[in-house]
């Protein structure tokens, strides 16, 4: 299911199950269970040179009590477990026992006696989704001296120190290879930082129903950016099709020195599946430009009267502006321009950053328009602070902000991406590559949304379809990718994995 729970959709699940007969000693017994066959059947036989033994560490809340569980499991098995609680006293721990399970089920060790690296894997299940306070200097002292082990790290439901809502750390966190998390993954495994230290996340059940899952998320209006939400209306040409009729493009190109982050966004938006592009270019960049293009067509033009002209005689219907224009007035007057005149419009780079001094002007023009749905709005985090004074905000409610305020989808980028427009539901990116981040690359995803706009989707539809294409373009290639490759291997992901995707929706 695409899921993802704030912390107390996990409470509220907890309500809902126990409502309906499962008492909370069931629940956790179920999710203690099912943490612990998880672990033994798929982490640790992936571990190098296992030498059979576990460290649990518990903490004094629910989440402690998982581990307790969890402990008596391995024990049963026959591993060699050790348990212990760093951050509360043993005779608590034994308290906590007695409340949970009637009587102490397991014993603890001092955790300042013990030698982490002599353990293969150890288990985190200090604290749980419900921490929301920074850790003390002892307990942040504590955090850090279990980072530094060389074991495995499994985090039970949540690396403890991650803030489940909004992937803050507490200011620090677990560093989890692992996170064993039950019923679905947490907004704050999804956001910076909180995905770093998150590792691989495993799902598990507790003995809960899809439609409580369905009740519980529901007012929750966010989701992994995912094919099936938009593939429906992804479009795919048909025998009739003509160039003309699959969109033209028209890119605004940068002066002489900068016009490679044009030519990277009008390759892209023809490579997905534009049927025309143009480059517009200024007498001096004109050559340059010459020199390094084939099917992108090029025109000359040097001012902004030419470039509407040009646009309407051409009956283009998508403008890309930003990459590699320069932060100057001549920008900031071109972007307002095609704003007034309502042409589908991706705006990055430069066309952002020009309004700097003042995002006003950019967010009334953006309001005072009569066609909703297709302008994409294109930023990393720099640009965005450049505009928008959110403050203490998490990503999720800074994008959605954003684009109730420009009436505009923002595709908010970054190793979490988040995409949000007025009205519909926030998407957040699941699996992402860190090979993104290097020059050029994002010219080439604003390119797609480009090449997506042009041919009819929807500029929500065609964020989430861009970005995820993208972010496949860096999951397929890897290491050494720039962004002179993106293009070819954007293709071969449309022509194999996506087409595939859209035949079986379709």
């Amino acid at each position: 299911m695409n899921t993802l729970f704030k912390s107390k959709s996990s409470y509220d699940l907890d309500k809902l199950c126990i409502s309906r007969g499962l008492n909370f000693s069931k629940l956790m017994e179920n999710a203690s269970k099912s943490a612990f066959l998880k672990i033994d059947e798929k982490v640790i036989p992936n571990l190098k040179n296992f030498n059979q033994k576990i460290l649990i560490l518990c903490g004094p809340g629910n989440n402690g009590g998982d581990g307790i569980l969890i402990a008596n499991l391995f024990k049963n098995k026959g591993y060699k477990v050790d348990v212990s609680s760093p951050v509360t006293s043993i005779s608590k721990i034994y308290k906590l026992q007695k409340k949970l399970f009637g009587s102490v089920i397991i014993d603890f060790l001092k955790f300042k006696n013990l030698k982490l690296n002599r353990y293969s894997l150890i288990i985190d299940s200090i604290y749980g989704v419900g921490l929301n306070r920074n850790f003390t200097s002892k307990t942040i002292k504590i955090i850090k001296e279990i980072n530094k082990s060389k074991a495995c790290k499994v985090s039970i439901d949540i690396a403890s120190g991650i803030n489940a809502d909004n992937g803050e750390l507490m200011p620090v966190s677990i560093k989890a290879d692992h996170t064993i998390t039950f019923v679905a993954p947490k907004i704050g495994q999804y956001l910076l930082p909180g995905k770093i230290n998150s590792g691989k996340i495993h799902v598990v059940s507790i003995g809960e129903k899809k439609s409580e899952i369905l009740k519980v998320s529901k007012s929750l209006k966010i989701k992994f950016n995912t094919p099936d939400l938009w593939i429906k209306n992804f479009i795919w040409p048909s025998m009739n099709d003509h160039k003309y009729k699959r969109g033209h493009v028209l890119v605004r190109s940068g002066p002489i020195v900068s016009t490679g982050a044009s030519r990277l966004a009008s390759i892209s938006a023809l490579r997905s599946g534009a049927g025309a592009v143009t480059l517009a270019s200024d007498n001096n960049s004109l050559q340059v430009n010459a020199s390094h293009l084939t099917a992108v067509m090029l025109k000359e033009i040097n001012t902004a009267d030419e470039f509407f002209n040009f646009a309407k005689q051409k009956k283009i219907n998508t403008l890309i502006i930003g990459p590699g224009n320069g932060v100057n007035e001549r920008t900031k007057k071109l972007v307002i321009r095609a704003i007034k005149e309502e042409f589908a419009l991706i705006l990055d780079a430069d066309g952002l950053t020009s309004f700097e001094k003042n995002p006003k002007q950019l967010f009334d023009v953006l309001k005072k328009r009569k066609k909703r749905g297709n302008v994409i709005l294109t930023p990393h985090e720099g640009e965005f602070n450049r505009l928008f004074n959110f403050g203490n905000m998490d990503k999720i409610e800074k994008t959605t902000k954003a684009s109730n305020i420009t009436n505009s989808t923002i595709l908010f980028k970054g190793n979490d991406t988040v995409i949000s427009s007025p009205k519909k539901i926030s998407l957040i990116s699941k699996d992402s590559s860190s090979f993104l981040s290097t020059a050029g690359s994002g010219d080439i995803l604003a390119g797609i949304c480009g090449g997506l706009i042009a041919q009819g989707m929807k500029s929500h539809d065609a964020a989430a379809a861009a970005s995820w294409l993208h972010n496949e373009i860096a999951l397929e290639a890897g290491p050494g990718l720039i962004a002179e490759d993106m293009s070819n291997v954007l293709s071969r992901i449309m022509s194999k994995k996506l087409k595939s995707i859209y035949q079986k929706f379709n």
